[in-house]
């Protein structure tokens, strides 16, 4: 009995674990959605901003163009996020009071010529290498400065001014194209769905008139729940924003499904691509999802540089991070261009995505079981493949050498434990082996330590053996490098005895081809002192953030009964430690009389930061940093806030239609309306349309004008115009009706109350009278003159809206209509010509 168990027992588990061959069947007919690009959600400057702030200029741009070769050459990027430029960090504008006329002299330059000339340097790379760049810009501190205020949250013109001069100024200073705008950020409040599509139909027509092809995002949801539920669903009918949409976009984070779908089908249908921009940390699986349920066209890879390339200490080198690789699988070998097509698979916890660029197949796949596979994949076009493979949480990627496909079908091996394999079409000649590492530990020197360890690791399509070469490139005067073993991966290098930058060179030869590298340390002869980056102050809406540039001395201003700010400096040091306890905020100067308080100091999200309380005093707020350098002077910086005593809101004095009514088929009206500002702050002024009959289209010929023409008011009835009034922090509005008439004098539904139509208005041969808003229909028409003589009585057919009176025979004159209707008797006018 046992032995039968035991049999049992085992024909179980044979069951279990001997599985058929699993297959993948590749149809390249089936299409999906166009790869646009790969990019990095928390801007190219994510990777290259603390070298730049915390070294040396010329080993920051080394290291920080090497790093940028490798986000394009090894994980494939060709796009990013960008902040714009232009707005002011004071929390003003860039005109005076003419959204459509920029003032060049308030154009801030917020981007340091270091960072433009990386962000070139980006772009120029990803051309070199055949493609196009896919570059986007989102608000960043400047934008944050104003964005919460009424005169860029409620006028379309100013917020669309911001975006199209920091799109002009990036294409005529720099060369670069703003592919795509975000209007707001993860939107939330106030922004909601209409305000989105109110700025980009304001955007889009200066886009053009500008000579830029940027196209909006929309929405840039913090999630594409909120996407679909809070931005898309309303506005889903806009008929007039969708084509003006250049790609519909989400954030990812919360419910993402089956709102993804949701999004992709809705954008397939209006011809829109989708895309996701953010998700912090994202995983293989992650992307997967996004391309399959999401059908994303562009997609990425993380929102900071710790979720790709992790900055060592020193910042001369990084770390892939332990998502870095398995993501590499997909974007390093799918370049833009590339369609996905349909890959079916027998076996579930096979996830598996296929590509054909050119004619070229590439297809991805990840094994989520426990069990390694041999999969036989058809569909194929004949040649030469490579193959490559990455597992979870791993530093590095495998090769795994050559296969030629014939027939359209190959066998490939599979590893277990969610590896993700790539199969992609190999093209010779022989290619150079690709360095995944390079970097010294540690990453800086303290004097009096004087040795370090080399190390580089390299990766070879076909599996040739690699020989390693050793160098020193340049060192400070004094010092004697010697490095132990130059011709291994790893060695160490001592001698390194003076303060100042090492260089050394790695090169890795297949027999064929030679790959370099260069890597740098600095030895310090002292501890290098922490670094105090941007200094400002968050304050709550409709302020925001009011930051300067690292070193300049902020200043804000707000206006009571606002009298609370939190002050923050950033700051860090080469080791990457938490500062904590080495940063004080405090207040050394407040006006006479005032008593403000500030609370202790805090280190979170590398700044130190305070909360005042009490600034209810009028007058100048000065407040300094200091953050201790053990053995050296406190590093300080200062930053100051004026109070000001509450202000008055504009008003809007009068607004004068001419003409008041209009008869078609004129169409145009000059609006006109008188404005002032009892503290003569500068004003702003916006025309919106409120309601206006379906079917017409209005236009503004100056929107930002107190003084405006409005044309295209070519169907009847009543178009309701707004006035916005702004100055800094208020809005004032007034609403103006005009009354459009057909040609015969009478408005659509000038008898509106009474619920009758007619036309035309004068009348020469037959007058209809349409019975539109009449709830009980009519039985009987009669025909007056002025003296009550009776010219026509006529009866209304049963269940008739609309029936035509003969008037040839009539003299001319004025006449009156009586419309009998079982409650009462409705009386019109017209003339018979």
């Amino acid at each position: 009995m046992k032995i039968k168990l035991a049999s049992l027992f085992l024909l179980s588990i044979l069951t279990h674990t001997a599985r058929a061959q699993d297959t993948v069947s590749i149809d390249t007919t089936v299409h999906f959605q166009t790869i646009e690009g790969w990019g990095h959600g928390g801007g190219i400057l994510g990777h290259t901003g603390g070298a730049y702030n915390m070294l040396d200029t010329a080993l920051a741009n080394a290291i920080n163009y090497q790093t940028l070769d490798y986000l394009v050459d090894e994980l494939g990027l060709t796009g990013t996020r960008t902040w714009e430029v232009g707005p002011r960090l004071d929390g003003t504008g860039m005109d005076n009071g003419d959204c459509d006329s920029i003032d060049w002299n308030k154009f801030q330059e917020s981007l340091p010529q270091g960072f433009a000339d990386y962000l070139v340097y980006f772009k120029n790379k990803i051309i070199a290498n055949g493609f196009q760049p896919n570059i986007y810009s989102s608000p960043g501190y400047p934008t944050h400065a104003t964005d919460q205020k009424p005169w860029i949250m409620f006028h379309p013109g100013e917020r669309a001014q911001q975006i199209w001069a920091s799109a002009l100024y990036m294409k005529n200073t720099f060369g670069i194209d703003i592919n795509y705008d975000v209007i707001y950020n993860e939107p939330s409040g106030n922004v909601n769905a209409n305000v989105l599509a109110d700025d980009i139909k304001a955007l889009a027509p200066r886009l053009q008139l500008h000579g830029l092809s940027t196209r909006s995002q929309f929405p840039e949801a913090v999630a594409p729940l909120t996407a679909w539920n809070n931005f898309i669903t309303p506005v889903i009918n806009d008929s007039v924003l969708w084509p003006m949409v250049g790609r519909i976009s989400y954030h990812n984070y919360g419910t993402a499904d089956p709102y993804r779908s949701l999004i992709s089908s809705f954008g397939l249908s209006k011809g829109i691509s989708t895309a996701q921009t953010e998700m912090s940390n994202p995983s293989f699986d992650d992307l997967y999802s996004d391309l399959t349920l999401g059908n994303v066209s562009y997609w990425e890879v993380a929102y900071s540089s710790n979720n790709t390339l992790i900055p060592d200490s020193g910042l001369t080198s990084f770390t892939p991070s332990n998502t870095y690789f398995r993501l590499r699988q997909a974007i390093h070998y799918i370049r833009p261009g590339a369609v996905r097509v349909q890959a079916v698979t027998s076996d579930s916890l096979l996830h598996v995505l296929a590509f054909n660029r050119n004619g070229s197949v590439t297809v991805i796949i990840e094994n989520i079981s426990a069990v390694a596979q041999n999969v036989f994949v058809s569909g194929l076009p004949s040649g030469m493949y490579a193959m490559s493979k990455a597992s979870p949480g791993t530093s590095f990627f495998q090769e795994t050498g050559l296969r030629t496909v014939t027939g359209d079908t190959v066998t490939i091996p599979i590893s277990s434990g969610s590896v993700v394999t790539t199969l992609y079409p190999y093209t010779g000649p022989n290619h150079a082996p690709a360095i995944m590492t390079y970097k010294t530990i540690p990453g800086y020197l303290v004097s009096p330590a004087s040795a370090a360890t080399l190390i580089s690791s390299a990766n070879d399509a076909e599996m040739d053996p690699h020989t390693f070469q050793w160098s020193v490139l340049s060192y400070p005067a004094g010092a004697n490098p010697v490095i132990a073993t130059p011709a291994n991966a790893t060695s160490s290098v001592s001698g390194l005895t003076e303060a100042g930058t090492y260089i050394f060179n790695i090169d890795v030869n297949d027999g064929t081809n030679t790959s370099s590298k260069k890597v740098y340390i600095n030895v310090y002869s002292t501890n290098p002192p922490p670094v105090v980056g941007s200094c400002g102050f968050r304050i709550a809406a409709p302020y925001g953030l009011v930051f300067g540039n690292p070193g300049d001395s902020t200043h804000a201003n707000i206006e009571l009964p606002t009298s609370t700010v939190i002050v923050q400096a950033g700051a860090s040091d080469l080791s990457s430690g938490n500062l904590s306890g080495q940063g004080t905020w405090s207040l050394i100067q407040q006006p006479a009389g005032a008593n403000a308080i500030i609370d202790s100091t805090i280190y979170i999200y590398v700044s130190f930061r305070a909360t005042v309380t009490n600034m209810i005093v009028p007058g100048d707020y000065i407040f300094q940093v200091n953050v201790t350098n053990p053995g050296h002077p406190d590093i300080t910086r200062q930053i100051i806030c004026t109070v000001h005593p509450a202000s008055s809101p504009p008003v809007i004095n009068s607004i004068t239609p001419t003409p008041s009514v209009l008869t078609l088929p004129n169409s145009d009206v000059l609006l006109t309306a008188i404005t002032s500002d009892p503290d003569a702050d500068l004003l702003r002024h916006w025309w919106a349309i409120v309601s206006a009959p379906g079917g017409s289209s209005p236009q503004f010929d100056y929107q930002c004008k107190p003084v405006c023409n409005v044309s295209g008011l070519t169907i009847p009835g009543n178009y309701i115009f707004q006035l916005r009034a702004f100055d800094d922090l208020h809005m004032a509005t007034q609403n103006i009706t005009i009354q459009v008439n057909t040609a015969n004098g009478l408005a659509d539904e000038s008898i509106k109350e009474d619920g009758i139509i007619l036309y035309p208005n004068p009348v020469n041969d037959r007058l209809t009278v349409k019975f539109s808003h009449v709830q009980n229909l009519p039985s009987e028409v009669t025909i007056f003159d002025v003296l009550g003589m009776e010219w026509r009585d006529q009866m209304v057919p049963q269940n008739s809206r609309e029936i035509t009176v003969e008037m040839k025979s009539l003299p001319a004159g004025i006449y009156f209509i009586m419309v009998k209707t079982k409650e009462k008797s409705i009386t019109g006018r017209f003339i018979k010509m």
